[in-house]
């Protein structure tokens, strides 16, 4: 299981902390399956412009010794959230190409024309005409 570590998290109130911790264990699932035993730091900073609080966080992993981050910064706590993890999903599944590419397709090999061949090929469902 990953843990985490939050910095700056006493500048939110109560409510907004326990928003952004149950959004991000919810993605903590989603990078378990990739990188187990992954520590993640993620900082909380809080910006008043104009009136108006803007949210900017930043997420660390530490996966050995690779180090991946990303960072967002806006208005909603919720959206701030999932614009970061999201990005920290993405960093994550393309160092360790942890998505499937694309299947070949099976291409039988060409054989000469002769009798054994291509009753073989035929038999197996490879040639569908003589």
């Amino acid at each position: 299981m990953s843990k985490v570590n939050y910095v700056g998290i006493n500048s939110l109130n109560r409510t907004e902390s326990g928003i952004l911790k149950k959004l991000v264990m919810g993605y903590l699932k989603q990078l378990d399956r990739s990188a187990p035993k992954a520590n993640v730091r993620f900082h909380v900073k809080l910006h008043e412009i104009g009136g108006k609080l803007k949210y900017s966080f930043h997420a660390r992993l530490n996966l050995g010794k690779d180090t991946l981050s990303s960072e967002a910064a806006d208005w909603d706590l919720r959206r701030t959230v999932h614009k970061v993890m999201k990005k920290l999903l993405t960093a994550v599944e393309h160092k360790l190409h942890s998505e499937g590419q694309k299947q070949q397709k099976f291409h039988p090999r060409k054989a000469k024309r002769g009798f054994g061949k291509t009753i073989k090929m035929k038999l197996k469902g490879l040639v569908k005409f003589i």
